[in-house]
């Protein structure tokens, strides 16, 4: 039985096609922006994790507090202070992170096909970079240029210019004008000469850096989430995409999610941890958080307007899960269930059209969505950056039954049971959601050099270990730097690096960085350390 107050019918997607054509001129635009091509061009990404005090700068606009679950679109600027962390989460599971005093643009952000090209610049700090080897990404820094190849993952280091690069795992190509060009491999780091543009020196072993742990503890965060998994997400086309709800401009081949919804976006993720997903005969997937069925629960009781230039105000939720359902589909309410997420395949990404729209579908007598705020005509300073909205009770909403993941429940006229998670086998201490290509070379910790072992060997020096999914080995990796370096997050105890997707305890708080600039240490001081011992070329 759905909510009587219905506000779409069947006839949403034709309203959604129509509201697409006729406002796009509605945009509030920033001359200094790139427009965004409508249609399948056009990209977004995930402010995925914010820690400390990171702004974001979009075009002329003034910085503003960055918010976990913001859409990024190209142009976007990331710049961390002294006690600030960020995560990027793009659509096929690649991540980009920025460490203390650390900045970042999203140059290009562009689709050809079914395949993204992204350009990033660093424009000073320490980053990491975890590619999935699906499209195209390119680095800049300095006046270099970096692209991985393949499942990689990499360390950026421009804190002392022009610049150094380790190859954790994977590999990566260098240019640097027309003089230096370099293939690294897993274990190999590069450091560029500043004093001679057409030098640089290579060293075939990583020296570690303290911020390694913050990475690696994000990894494994991400796997937590990834192990929750019930492939609804995979089945979704199959499922929910009928005649009807066909798109050749979104859609890929075969019927396959669009690649800004596809299954490998870690965004799913969060899903499978937080609710329960629901396969109902009529209405396809139906995804439900935990929360929901609490009184007064509202998909759109917390979160925040964001202004930008291109779109004006929009919606960006406050839920730790909050991105994906807030992006496509519609969120829907069901007598005697609550509230459920649809997400569909005739309901494409709003931002592809080109203009704001929220995915609200229907709800229960009475309910209403919240005001969009309107910006002022001269206005002096311009828009409120971030405008804060809490409600704790839309619509008071009582009896409904609690739901957990073994609970059936009746929707849509139906009594279903919740997917099942799906079962995965443990590898290398923990499940894995990517793979990588396996390092060759060892790192450098404690004075000795830790070479790759294969599975059930002793472990490094540290006691910790660096895990490929693709081929049964383990690389030992030092979860803690030598004397004399920065030291690893108090009380840290090992770290299973086994893809881009781990679980462990998240790190503890960290100190400001030193006087003098510099990131902040996770704790006590010292600096980046080169990796050394390579020679000229």
């Amino acid at each position: 039985m759905r909510g009587a107050n219905s506000l779409w019918t069947g006839t949403a997607a034709l309203m959604l096609a129509a509201l697409f054509s006729l406002v796009p001129n509605l945009r509030a635009e920033d001359p200094t922006m790139p427009a965004i091509p409508a249609g399948p061009a056009a990209r977004a990404v995930r402010l995925s994790n914010v820690d400390g005090q990171v702004k974001l700068i979009v075009g002329n606009q003034p910085p503003a507090d960055a918010l976990v679950n913001t859409p990024l679109f190209e142009g976007s600027q990331l710049t961390t202070a002294d006690d600030g962390r960020a995560e990027i989460q793009f659509e096929d599971g690649s991540v980009a992170r920025i460490s203390p005093n650390s900045s970042l643009v999203l140059s290009e952000l562009k689709m050809d096909g079914a395949s993204p090209q992204t350009e990033i610049q660093l424009n000073s700090g320490l980053a990491y970079f975890e590619f999935s080897g699906s499209g195209k990404l390119r680095i800049h820094f300095g006046d270099a240029i970096v692209t991985p190849a393949g499942n990689s993952i990499l360390r950026i280091n421009e804190d002392t210019p022009p610049g150094a690069v380790a190859v954790f795992s994977g590999s990566a190509h260098i240019e640097r004008g027309a003089t230096v060009m370099v293939d690294l491999h897993g274990g190999e780091c590069v450091t560029l000469s500043s004093a001679d543009s057409t030098k640089y020196d290579l060293a075939e072993t990583i020296e570690p850096d303290s911020w390694d742990a913050w990475n690696t503890d994000r990894d494994q965060a991400l796997s937590a989430e990834a192990s929750a998994s019930t492939g609804a997400a995979a089945n979704l086309a199959d499922n929910n995409a009928g005649p009807a709800d066909q798109d050749s401009n979104d859609q890929l081949a075969n019927n396959q999610a669009s690649p800004d919804i596809a299954p490998g976006n870690p965004a799913w993720n969060d899903l499978d941890a937080n609710g329960s997903w629901y396969d109902v005969p009529g209405e396809g997937y139906i995804w439900s958080p935990y929360a929901a069925s609490g009184i007064g629960w509202d998909p759109y009781g917390c979160g925040n307007w964001v202004w930008t230039p291109r779109f004006g105000y929009i919606w960006t939720s406050c839920f730790s899960w909050g991105y994906l359902p807030y992006q496509y589909g519609a969120w829907r309410y069901y007598s005697g269930f609550g509230w459920g997420w649809a997400p569909g395949h005739r309901f494409r990404p709003w931002w592809r059209g080109g203009v704001w729209v929220s995915t609200f579908g229907y709800g229960p007598p009475g309910y209403h969505t919240p005001f969009r705020p309107r910006v002022p005509a001269g206005r002096i300073g311009g828009p409120v950056p971030v405008v804060p909205y809490n409600r704790l009770n839309g619509v008071a909403t009582t009896g409904l039954p609690v739901r957990g993941r073994g609970t059936p429940i009746a929707i849509g006229g139906q009594t279903v049971a919740p997917l099942r998670t799906i079962t995965r086998r443990p590898q290398y201490g923990g499940p894995v959601a990517h793979s990588f290509a396996q390092p060759r070379s060892g790192y450098v910790g404690g004075g000795a050099t830790v070479w790759p072992a294969h599975s059930g060997g002793t472990g490094s020096a540290y006691g910790s270990s660096y895990g490929s999914s693709g081929n049964g080995r383990a690389e030992n990796y030092p979860s803690a730097p030598p004397p004399g370096t920065r030291s690893a997050p108090s009380g840290g105890a090992s770290h299973t690096y086994n893809s881009p997707s781990h679980s462990a305890p998240a790190p503890t708080s960290h100190p400001a960085a030193p006087s003098g600039g510099g990131h902040a240490a996770p704790s006590g001081g010292g600096g980046h350390v080169s990796s050394g011992g390579g020679s000229h070329r």
